[in-house]
């Protein structure tokens, strides 16, 4: 089964990512192919430079895993040119992409979960 999530709020804001990442951990565990699509302020959590404190989580540590575990990672181009993510900002394996690769993934998914406040 191919699943998409979605995801839109800031990272450390919400627990919509940290949601997006343990969904996505479940589905591999289960053999599914997952993809997390970042929009909106979520795209934040895809930059490398970011610091959390030692007792918070690492998001773009823990996206970088799962892509190395075969999950894509998209993040939407336009949402991160106006929040200043660039390319050599973002985690390595993330893919910007826009809203016909977020439909595409959409229709060539059989589950769909959109994370919204």
């Amino acid at each position: 089964m191919i699943i998409t999530i979605q995801t839109n709020v800031p990272p450390y804001t919400n627990e919509d990512l940290d949601t997006a990442i343990h969904l996505a951990e479940v589905f591999l565990a289960r053999g599914h192919k997952v993809n997390i699509f970042l929009f909106a302020d979520s795209v934040l959590s895809a930059n490398k430079f970011v610091k959390p404190m030692r007792i918070d989580r690492n998001i773009p540590m823990k996206l970088q895993e799962l892509i190395s575990k075969g999950v894509e990672v998209h993040i939407c181009g336009l949402c991160a040119e106006y929040r200043g993510l660039t390319e050599e900002m973002k985690i390595e394996g993330s893919k910007f992409s826009g809203v016909p690769e977020m439909a595409a993934l959409i229709y060539e998914s059989d589950r769909y979960i959109n994370l919204m406040p």
